[in-house]
């Protein structure tokens, strides 16, 4: 019986957010040390507006899992689990403690990891309310879940919850290319992901050995913008392909340009986001601001290379040819801003006329 609920109610969930569970095992898992997470765990105790903040989070979490619970059970196949309503309140309260135990892991880990911290630094209010409140998420499910499940299966009507996520809101230009890279290019964006975090994460950790000077980092962010070549040159043939539509429709300077930094921000999200996270690894917010500078406006100047490029054969040279002048450029000492101009002008140029995306 185990294993059938299990199969039924749990590897759906995960199998359904399999992006963001993957996202929090990289960012939690892979780019932070026990060090780190015992600071951000020891300033959520402190503060009370973190402490808010982080049942809010546990609450939306619930929230989202119960309405893939209801979802899910409404569906014909499952209409077998409707006669979990004849059970006992002992043994259906048994077998919902096992699925709400397995598709809250994360919460409970999280909580147990918080109780540890609290008795280690003397805090007693803190962990009383979080497992008050998840005690509460369990019976309000519980509660919920067999309310629904009692009534007569032939007059059941099911809970018309309204449609909630991209498909139902309508979504303007900006968010077009995340949703096309998540529908038709997950791997690709997962993996070039992954893999440029744990490059800096590799940058970052020899930049506290006070082996290299902040040039190693700047050095990183080229390699960081570089490996998201592949998104960019996506994003240009569904520009061309799809959107070909819209290539013949003036619009303002301004315009595009926010539709192309605005997509850029979404698709830089995890680098943005490490970046903020290692910022006690940084000198100074200088030396923050310059590095988030670079990024952005390198990745909008490769963007424009791949645009101006018009034979694909020559594409490989010239990203060749422009990552090597850059490397000699920060090699060589010039300044952040200079670079990080030169990205930004090649963009600027490349989106001048009405006609071009």
């Amino acid at each position: 019986m185990k294993y059938i609920f299990i199969k039924a109610f749990v590897t759906p969930f995960y199998k359904a957010f399999f992006g963001f569970f993957v996202v929090v095992f990289i960012v939690l898992g892979l780019l932070m040390e026990a060090p780190q997470h015992v600071k951000i765990g020891e300033r959520i105790l402190q503060h009370p507006i973190a402490f808010a903040t982080l049942l809010l989070l546990f609450l939306s979490y619930g929230w989202l899992q119960y309405r893939f619970h209801i979802k899910l059970i409404q569906e014909p196949k499952y209409q077998v689990f409707h006669q979990l309503a004849l059970f006992n309140a002992k043994d259906f309260s048994r077998y919902h403690l096992l699925v709400w135990v397995y598709n809250h892991l994360l919460l409970l880990f999280y909580a147990s990891f918080l109780t540890y911290l609290s008795l280690e630094n003397g805090y007693w209010f803190q962990p009383l309310i979080l497992w008050f409140l998840l005690g509460v998420m369990f019976f309000a499910h519980k509660d919920l879940l067999f309310s629904m499940l009692s009534r007569a299966l032939p007059d059941q009507k099911f809970i018309q919850l309204k449609p909630f996520g991209l498909k139902s809101i309508p979504l303007k230009r900006a968010y077009w290319l995340i949703v096309h890279l998540k529908e038709n290019r997950p791997l690709l964006l997962l993996a070039s992901k992954i893999f440029l975090l744990i490059l800096l994460q590799l940058f970052f950790y020899s930049y506290t050995t006070d082996t290299y000077d902040e040039r190693w980092l700047q050095f990183g962010m080229l390699c960081a913008v570089f490996i998201n070549f592949p998104i960019w040159l996506e994003k240009k043939e569904f520009e061309q392909g799809k959107l070909g539509y819209f290539l013949n429709l003036p619009r303002p300077f301004l315009r595009k340009a926010w539709l192309h930094f605005y997509s850029t921000l979404q698709i830089l999200a995890p680098e943005l986001l490490y970046l903020l996270i290692h910022f006690p690894d940084l000198s100074d917010v200088r030396q923050v601001l310059s590095l988030l500078l670079l990024l952005i406006s390198l990745n909008l100047g490769l963007y424009a290379l791949i645009n101006a490029t018009k034979a694909s054969a020559y594409l490989p040279r010239n990203a060749v040819i422009s990552f090597f002048s850059l490397f000699f450029l920060i090699i060589f000492g010039f300044p952040v801003l200079l670079i990080s101009g030169l990205g930004l002008a090649a963009f600027l140029v490349s989106i001048r006329s009405n006609y071009n995306q």
